[in-house]
């Protein structure tokens, strides 16, 4: 009987950090390989893996029309509070909705944080 799964070797890709005062856009993954998980590390802290769709971004030159499939990797309070909200609620009425149909700005300000806004 033929499975279904696809092998896949390697890290799964990341997106590069957000510039100071830039912002990049995208939107929240619950599809595919990438999974919703977070990781301690032990010298910073804990840090979320968050499955986008990255659709632009300030470093990224060429990005197809419909985005590329990447994680979010972060420790910041924006990327922990989208985490709670998803993995904590994932079988909620309208999360679908609200969270993952959606396009959102991260925005990174001059201090370093970042804020995640629906654009």
């Amino acid at each position: 009987m033929p499975s279904n799964k696809k092998l896949s070797f390697g890290p799964a890709s990341k997106m590069p950090e957000v510039p100071k005062g830039e912002y990049a856009e995208l939107t929240f993954s619950n599809e595919g390989d990438l999974m919703w998980e977070h990781k301690e590390d032990g010298e910073y802290g804990m840090k979320f893996f968050i499955p986008i769709v990255l659709l632009s971004h300030p470093s990224v030159e060429s990005l197809p029309s419909s985005g590329s499939a990447m994680h979010w990797v972060s420790k910041a309070d924006a990327a922990s509070q989208i985490y709670m909200v998803v993995t904590e609620n994932m079988d909620a009425p309208g999360l679908k909705k609200e969270i993952f149909g959606k396009k959102w700005k991260l925005t990174r300000s001059i201090t370093g944080s970042y804020r995640l806004d629906q654009a």
